[in-house]
């Protein structure tokens, strides 16, 4: 998420991946760009921060976000993305006409539908007459990076490529955003701010682990919720493991991270095993 959050930071960058993305929208500009916004409608309700939300010229809306694991809940995700996107931008007093059209993109590392798609694209459709659509003026888009099949744009395949870490000097979008990409990570600065990144999620992580025990304990359920943390610890790992791959860091460095993060917790076994696996499953 951090690094894409860098890469997006760039006016041009976002411009180009929208092009790729949605090349019928013929997009000429973008007039407003956040990096990592939160919304936070009232303080009852669930918060969320948008990896990056922009704004083109003819005031559509999108919402792009950076999906490493499948969670089994996007299609709910996108539903709450997209309500919050119409709760910021549809001012008090306005009729419902003035609701912008907007698109929420998640760009995944996986598969989330198991059709072989490299580009997913969702709408609303009557059950039983389906060329009736119903025109919310809401888009839901899913990249798969594992995907083969369907027609994309050229950039959009460079895009795939550089998910995927595969080398595309053809594409001129799919070697600039690699340039950067291997520039934030050989970069000492960057590599810091990373590293505390990671830790910092690690963190709330253990933190939230340790309540969720907590409740456990209190519940009668110790032992059930004794062996969700395990599995839970596991994840957070293979999920940091990922991470640090996916940015092409050494595997003697995450090695020495994820040892010194999950200190006793992990032999150094359990820890080389799964580096190992994630390295059989790229």
């Amino acid at each position: 998420d951090i690094i894409f959050g860098w890469i997006m930071k760039s006016e041009e960058n976002c411009l180009a991946i929208i092009r790729a993305i949605l090349p019928e929208l013929n997009i000429t500009s973008i007039v407003h760009k956040e990096v990592q916004h939160d919304i936070t409608p009232v303080a009852s309700t669930r918060g969320v921060r948008f990896d990056a939300v922009v704004q083109d010229d003819q005031k559509r809306y999108y919402d792009i976000e950076m999906q490493v694991e499948n969670t089994g809940d996007l299609g709910k995700r996108a539903r709450y993305y997209q309500s919050q996107i119409d709760n910021e931008t549809l001012m008090k007093g306005e009729t419902f006409h003035k609701l912008k059209e907007s698109f929420v993109i998640f760009l995944c590392a996986f598969d989330p539908f198991s059709y072989g798609l490299r580009r997913y694209q969702f709408h609303q459709y009557e059950d039983t007459i389906r060329n009736l659509r119903l025109d919310t003026h809401a888009h839901v888009l899913f990249i798969n990076s594992k995907g083969t099949e369907g027609e994309v744009s050229n950039d959009l395949a460079g895009i795939i490529d550089v998910m995927n870490q595969k080398p595309n000097q053809t594409n001129p979008l799919a070697s600039k955003l690699k340039r950067e990409i291997d520039y934030y990570n050989q970069d000492s600065e960057k590599r810091r701010e990373l590293m505390d990144y990671a830790t910092r999620l690690l963190d709330e992580r253990l933190i939230g682990e340790r309540i969720g025990e907590k409740r456990g304990r209190k519940e009668g359920r110790k032992e059930g919720k004794i062996e969700g943390t395990i599995e839970e610890r596991n994840r957070n790992a293979r999920n940091i493991i990922i991470a640090f791959k996916a940015n092409q860091a050494a595997p003697s460095f995450i090695f020495q991270f994820v040892k010194s993060a999950f200190k006793d917790d992990l032999t150094d076994e359990e820890i080389q095993q799964m580096i190992d696996d994630v390295e059989d499953n790229e």
